[in-house]
């Protein structure tokens, strides 16, 4: 059984890349940020990420899997289940030869308001992202950011000042607009946040209806923003407002490197070090290797008496058997096979 990583993860005999980041024949994509959904001649994927990746993709086909169905691809059996990072994100758990493989594709251990929660099986091999596989990269806990963001807020109108929470159009925003409505507060959003927050309605997660800012409008309004749009006219031409962008980074002090906000707050739709240790520590798998981020991750699960290695594009391996571990229905239109 060969692992590759050159495009995307290849195990063989899987048939299909996992995440490949150039177009290819068929490709796993476990989720819809653009960094993971690139545009392929077929894609694998859950109906919720599916629904997303057409909105950027709509003639691309693709066979959908509902979380926790198994399928079989070629002498391989397949099975999606929640890395809670966003609505419809996956893993992979790749049975072949009696070996179980767990790729991971981007997760998080904290709940996640628009999406159901991470899950984790026991496996063989895991092949984990570890973006934040650095000590300094350990966050507050989750309700305790959410209340400074509230507390934010309150302060800027106390203020006289329009708040504004910029985070990715995708996921980020969506979780932030589903909490500052279960507040109460109104919330004017741009156009690229207000596309995926039909998106989402769609797919079942219930966001009430937000109206796009405008400089007139959005006085007494929280606005939801992604970082592009802090450097339109329209916004800058805002009187009175302070913005707080939402990012792991800012835990390690590199928020600045991807927005220009006036200060950030750690919310995050990855897991943290202590969240990659406690999913380590959950699945025990007899071989790790680790995707993202830089090598110290491995390196620490070393330390602690784990089979582990990080791994950079074009790197292969030749496994032999290894011992056993102990929706809603979306319109996706055509194009979609459903198993």
């Amino acid at each position: 059984m060969m692992i590759e990583y050159d495009n995307g993860i290849r195990i063989e005999p899987l048939n299909v890349n996992l995440d490949a980041t150039r177009k290819c024949d068929y490709s796993f994509v476990s989720h819809a940020h653009s960094d993971h959904a690139r545009k392929h001649r077929k894609i694998l994927a859950t109906p919720e990420t599916a629904l997303l990746y057409r909105y950027r993709f709509p003639s691309v086909p693709a066979r959908v899997i509902p979380y926790g169905r198994k399928a079989r691809i070629g002498s391989a059996t397949v099975e999606l289940f929640p890395s809670g990072h966003m609505l419809g994100a996956a893993q992979i758990l790749v049975i072949t030869k009696g070996t179980r493989i767990v790729y991971t594709g981007d997760f998080k251990t904290y709940p996640n308001l628009t999406c159901v929660p991470v899950e984790i099986r026991r496996c063989d091999i895991l092949i984990m992202e570890s973006t934040y596989g650095d000590p300094i990269c350990s966050f507050p806990p989750q309700n305790e950011v959410y209340a400074r963001i509230i507390m934010f807020i309150e302060r800027c109108f106390a203020d006289g000042n329009t708040p504004v929470l910029v985070g990715y159009a995708t996921g980020k925003a969506q979780e932030v607009v589903f909490l500052i409505q279960q507040h109460g507060f109104p919330v004017h959003v741009d156009s690229k946040v207000a596309e995926i927050n039909e998106l989402y309605r769609s797919a079942g997660v219930k966001l009430k209806p937000t109206r796009h800012f405008t400089e007139r409008s959005s006085a007494q309004r929280v606005l939801v923003v992604t970082p592009q749009t802090l450097r339109t006219e329209p916004y800058k031409a805002l009187p009175y407002k302070r913005s707080v962008f939402l990012s792991g980074w800012s835990q390690g002090g590199n928020a600045k490197r991807f927005c220009v906000a006036d200060w950030s707050l750690p919310l995050s739709d990855h897991a943290d070090f202590n969240g990659l240790l406690s999913y380590v520590d959950k699945c025990r798998p007899k071989k790790i290797y680790t995707l993202h981020g830089t090598p110290q991750f491995a390196t620490i699960l070393r330390e602690m008496g784990h089979d582990a290695e990080h791994i950079n594009k074009g790197f292969k391996a030749d496994h032999k058997r290894v011992r056993k571990s102990p929706l809603r229905k979306i319109d996706l239109g055509e194009n979609f096979e459903l198993f």
